[in-house]
């Protein structure tokens, strides 16, 4: 096998990473099925959530009507899926498959895999307490939410959340990664906290507004509280599937890096890790699905990159014409020419 043509002294180079904990190799044999079939599963997922997501940011970034503060912060969740999407899931990969072909990660693989993973989940639960609070804030100040929510707000928040998350992750360089690693669960659970609590609280308030909704005076009034309460139920399916896909990974995460407790395969780490990364195709999905807005936009885009397209092939078939035409054209000026002198020379000969 290529494993045991490894010299010793490459194996304790790759075992010695930086700050990164040793892995333990001795075992791969026991999860080589569970690394392939995850790592399958992220070549799958990988191109689909860049895309995707892509689609999402596309869509609203660049469609003046979409830029709202709520669909800001699902653009900037689509960012940081997509950002999975383009390092988190290839060196996941990359690291399963050299696990599996040659019992040993390069350092840079698993460099790039534990900071990029720390930076987007970091970004990815920040925001998602971000969009439960936005909705709270929705549903309860409804006359003064222009007033805590605006898209320059939205953004200088987003940017802040970015910046926090690269400086706790640049801190596991600093000599105090168990320190950098605990402040970096306490944060993400308490972010989840946050999202149950005020998912809850939101609950209970929609409930109390639907009784309420039939009592309102004017239809005008009746139709935007209904827009409103199905823009929040949902929000509130994103975050719940969010929430459901990434607590196994956390538990695990909790248990045998901040606990210090044994575990009895790593094979927990492989699909907890798998269905965390699978967000990031589920969240676009169910914004397309869910947000008419959104998918209006999405197919703008699509009728506009068609059209670009089209345009563009007519274009180049235009010019061909062209170019044909005075090609065509100069032959026969050429071949004008020809006959005159040909009948030129002829005439002098006879003379």
């Amino acid at each position: 096998m290529p494993a045991d043509n490894t010299s010793m002294q490459d194996r304790q180079f790759v075992a010695s990473c930086f700050h990164l904990p040793d892995p333990d190799f001795g075992k791969v044999s026991e999860r080589f099925t569970m690394n392939l079939v995850t790592a399958i599963i992220n070549i799958i997922a990988s191109p689909l959530a860049v895309m995707s997501n892509s689609l999402i940011v596309c869509a609203i970034f660049t469609i003046a009507r979409l830029r709202t503060p709520s669909n800001l912060l699902i653009g900037c969740l689509a960012l940081s899926d997509v950002l999975v999407g383009l390092t988190v899931q290839p060196t996941y990969i990359c690291f399963r498959l050299m696990e599996n072909q040659h019992r040993l990660v390069p350092c840079f693989v698993r460099v790039m895999y534990s900071n990029a993973f720390y930076i987007c989940c970091g970004v990815s639960f920040m925001t998602l307490s971000a969009v439960s609070y936005e909705r709270l804030v929705a549903v309860r100040l409804r006359v003064r939410y222009n007033d805590v929510f605006t898209g320059k707000r939205v953004l200088k928040f987003m940017a802040a959340i970015w910046i926090l998350n690269i400086l706790l992750t640049s801190l596991q360089w600093a000599g105090i990664n168990q320190t950098s690693r605990s402040i970096h669960f306490i944060l993400w659970f308490l972010c989840l906290l946050v999202s149950v609590v005020v998912s809850i609280g939101i609950s209970l308030i929609l409930r109390r507004h639907h009784r309420q909704l039939h009592c309102h005076s004017t239809m005008f009034e009746n139709n935007l509280r209904q827009r409103e309460l199905k823009l929040t139920r949902n929000l509130l399916v994103i975050i719940g599937i969010y929430l459901s896909l990434n607590m196994p990974v956390l538990l695990v995460s909790l248990y045998h890096q901040i606990l210090k407790q044994e575990i009895k395969t790593y094979n927990h780490y492989s699909w907890t890790e798998t269905l965390a990364f699978l967000n990031s195709c589920t969240n676009p999905m169910l914004c397309f699905w869910k947000n008419r807005q959104i998918r209006q936009g999405i197919f703008a885009i699509g009728r506009r990159v068609s059209c670009h397209l089209v345009t563009n092939d007519e274009n180049v078939t235009a010019v061909r014409i062209s170019r044909h035409s005075k090609s065509i054209t100069l032959s026969g000026y050429t071949g004008e020419i020809n006959t005159a002198n040909t009948a030129e020379n002829m005439t002098s000969s006879t003379i």
